[in-house]
């Protein structure tokens, strides 16, 4: 696997993991509602950009987009 795409898979492990504490659900929960509202697409897409930011902020702003997607969280 090419550097690059290993980071972005470490990148998407770690976020879900975050995203799961934020919202106190469980890690399989957490990828379920970031697969099926388009949160994952949108942190492999944007990775560049994401992974210089804080992951408060972008837990937050993915949240933000997956509401708008129709997910309840």
């Amino acid at each position: 696997m090419p550097q690059e795409q290993y980071n972005i898979v470490e990148y998407i492990v770690y976020f879900i993991a975050e995203f799961a504490k934020q919202y106190a659900i469980s890690e399989e929960k957490a990828f379920e509602y970031l697969y099926r509202y388009g949160g994952i697409k949108l942190i492999e897409d944007f990775y560049d950009v994401m992974h210089t930011q804080s992951f408060s902020d972008m837990v937050n702003s993915t949240a933000t987009y997956c509401k708008r997607n129709g997910g309840d969280l």
